[in-house]
């Protein structure tokens, strides 16, 4: 059975991660189907929706998976690829919306810091629980993370290892909307859909934007067939 599903309906993906044996940890193979769903789709889509099935939405990395490794390489070696595999997704060229429905631990912060919009229910529960297995970030979710929340805040949640709810969390800047459980996969839908709208390589750009590099990733856009577009239809108004 696939741990990563995938559906695609019009122009948005919507993934789907369940793995109820392990109560949704994230393994190399949930990490090596994503890929392979984003790979698939490539081209093909505007937005993408994620989310998962269960009381707990990721309950960080696979444990059991890590415990039958023989050396520290092989440990080292599947962080590295998980961690490819989130970069690559925190740069996709579309925008993209996790919907967290169950708890978030450890790990699994890192993996929804991977979107652009986070939003969460209001019964939800995270924790940077990296320090309970004598660990810190191994998937690159340090630096998303900061990012969201600042330096004093990530600090005090790695260093205390406790959990916090989705108040806080929102309040914090982890995630970006608190909603209902019924509502919380048609706003994610929401959500995709308006910032999918207009020039596909604009959102691209703002999604990724890189303030050094705001002249160049302007005039990248100068003068596209879809600027060109809009200057023409101004041209006949």
């Amino acid at each position: 059975m696939s741990l990563v599903t995938a559906r695609l309906d019009g122009e948005i993906l919507f993934i789907t991660f369940e793995d109820p044996s392990s109560r949704n940890s994230w393994s190399l193979t949930a990490s090596r189907e994503l890929r392979e769903v984003l790979r698939s789709h490539s081209g093909r889509i505007r937005s993408l929706v994620f989310t998962s099935v269960g009381r707990v939405f990721c309950s960080g990395g696979n444990l059991s998976d890590y415990a039958a490794l023989g050396t520290a390489d092989e440990g080292k070696k599947i962080n590295d690829e998980i961690a490819s595999d989130l970069a690559a997704l925190a740069s996709l060229g579309v925008p993209t919306v996790c919907a967290v429905g169950g708890d978030c631990f450890g790990g699994g912060v890192e993996l929804a810091s991977a979107f652009d919009v986070v939003i969460a229910a209001p019964h939800v529960f995270f924790g940077l629980w990296q320090k309970r297995i004598a660990l810190s970030f191994g998937w690159g979710g340090g630096a998303r993370i900061e990012k969201r929340i600042g330096a004093a805040r990530l600090r005090e949640w790695t260093m205390s290892a406790r959990s916090f709810g989705a108040r806080e969390a929102l309040g914090s800047g982890l995630i970006d909307e608190r909603v209902s459980v019924d509502r919380l996969l048609p706003r994610a839908i929401t959500i995709a859909k308006r910032f999918a709208q207009g020039s596909a390589s604009a959102t691209s750009a703002f999604k990724n934007f890189d303030s050094s590099r705001e002249r160049e990733i302007f005039h990248s856009l100068w003068w596209s067939d879809e600027h060109r577009k809009v200057l023409e239809g101004r041209k006949k108004s």
